[in-house]
């Protein structure tokens, strides 16, 4: 399932002026201003832009603009289409604490389920026909 943008924040680490260019792999929109990219090597970096950026949310393509291989907080840009978003901040994101905080969810999803598999009581519901019309 999609992470959320708090996962995000919990696994990232202190904001950095820059991450490399030029090698992003993939990237997830997290909300209007956020989006997690991926870079060789599998880093993970939280980019946030310093307002709400175009379409981020419903778009399937975004370009970093870098300068010498190297893209800045401060000075380039989120392009979403024809807008352009100063990145307002950049952080390191720690993928292997991302994938326990996955991991974690999934099995509190899973018990959960199983908890309430085990709650339901083993009566099938009753047929429309026979439940009472409600007065």
């Amino acid at each position: 399932g999609a992470r959320d943008i708090k996962q995000y924040e919990q696994a990232a680490g202190a904001a950095v002026d820059q991450m490399p260019g030029g090698s992003m792999v993939d990237w997830q929109a997290l909300d209007d201003r956020s989006l997690a990219v991926w870079t060789a090597n599998d880093k993970a970096w939280l980019v946030r832009t310093d307002e709400a950026c175009g379409n981020l949310m419903h778009t399937s393509s975004v370009q970093l603009t870098s300068r010498g291989g190297v893209i800045k907080s401060g000075s380039d840009s989120v392009e979403v289409g024809d807008t352009h978003c100063k990145i307002a901040s950049i952080q390191p994101v720690d993928y292997s604490r991302l994938m326990a905080m996955d991991h974690r969810s999934s099995m509190s999803h899973h018990a959960a389920r199983k908890a309430h598999k085990a709650a339901k009581p083993a009566k099938p519901a009753p047929k429309p026909e026979e439940q009472q019309p409600a007065k």
